[in-house]
């Protein structure tokens, strides 16, 4: 229902096995009904600074060098381009080419979210192209930036929001509040391309992660979470903001409670001062550091990390 109605799910254990489903799915839609000696299509297109998982073929579709190190060869088949770029990525469409795989969000490069340009003109050279538009949803879906995906909050007001739909959509993280569950959505005109034996998981949608996530998934709309994380996110994000320039926080990006706050100078250091102080945030890119709080986070709370923000990175 969340995705529209429409569409299958594959459930399985975490957004690596997601987005593995989504690597096995562009090769098999690509290739579908192609006669043998017809050259196949392979390649998947993602952006630089990217995630998409720590597998073999999850490290070689991630636009980052420094996770690839020590693993050479690494699994053929994807093109990297600069995110937010569509011309780049028209430039990369070659016959070869079976898919674009994007973040909404870019969650480990820096919480860069996509322009409803880019996501519109995406989606208007895949359907030009015969090629599918992937999204990677693990970080920045399901809620996380106050709409059930972070493209339908970037294309929000927009006159044509209705007219963009991925073909699939990778999930997990939030999907299961902490529990082990990962999901694939696929479009309807896909959806019946895996058949016994081409995919599976072990322990993938069993009754308990699969009870798990709809209870959370019932809390967050029964608690009204998501206004929550709009109304507490932009809280975050406007007082965050106006610390920029009298402190070492350069700028702020993000919606709703996935938020990266760029500094001046290189972030381990003030992440590691943050967790002195008692507020957990991670690294986002070499010289950001995001907060992922609970969608159920208080003004509170909200207040008291923004008082140990302003403690560690001044004024």
């Amino acid at each position: 229902r969340l995705m529209g109605g429409t569409g299958k799910m594959f459930f399985c254990n975490s957004g690596a096995e997601a987005n593995e489903c989504l690597f096995k799915l562009a090769r098999l839609a690509a290739n579908n009904g192609l006669p043998p000696s017809a050259p196949r299509k392979f390649e998947i297109i993602t952006t630089l600074n990217s995630f998409h998982g720590r597998t073999m073929a999850g490290i070689a579709a991630t636009g980052q060098e420094k996770v690839k190190k020590g693993f050479d060869p690494l699994t053929p088949g994807f093109v990297h381009v600069p995110y937010n770029d569509l011309e780049a990525a028209r430039r990369a469409v070659t016959p070869h080419t079976a898919a674009i795989l994007i973040e909404g969000m870019q969650g480990e490069g820096g919480i860069f979210p996509a322009t409803p340009e880019y996501l519109l003109g995406l989606r208007e050279l895949c359907d030009r192209n015969g090629i599918l538009l992937m999204i990677d949803a693990v970080q920045c879906g399901m809620g996380r930036t106050g709409s059930f995906m972070s493209y339908d909050r970037i294309l929000e007001g927009n006159a044509r929001a209705s007219t963009f739909k991925p073909d699939a959509v990778s999930m997990a993280k939030s999907l299961g509040n902490g529990y082990p569950i990962g999901a694939a959505w696929i479009a309807p005109q896909w959806q019946d391309l895996f058949q016994p034996g081409t995919h599976g998981t072990t322990y993938g949608g069993t009754p308990l992660a699969c009870a798990v996530s709809l209870a959370v998934l019932e809390t967050i709309q029964r608690e009204n979470l998501l206004q929550n994380v709009r109304s507490l996110g932009d809280y975050l994000k406007t007082s965050l903001q106006a610390m920029a320039g009298a402190s070492k926080i350069r700028e702020v990006r993000g919606e709703g409670l996935i938020l990266g706050i760029e500094l001046t100078e290189e972030a381990k250091p003030t992440v590691s001062a943050l967790l002195a102080a008692g507020l957990v945030v991670i690294p986002s890119g070499a010289y950001c550091f995001r907060l992922l709080p609970p969608y159920n986070i208080t003004r509170a709370e909200a207040e008291e990390a923004l008082a140990l923000i302003r403690k560690v990175c001044g004024p």
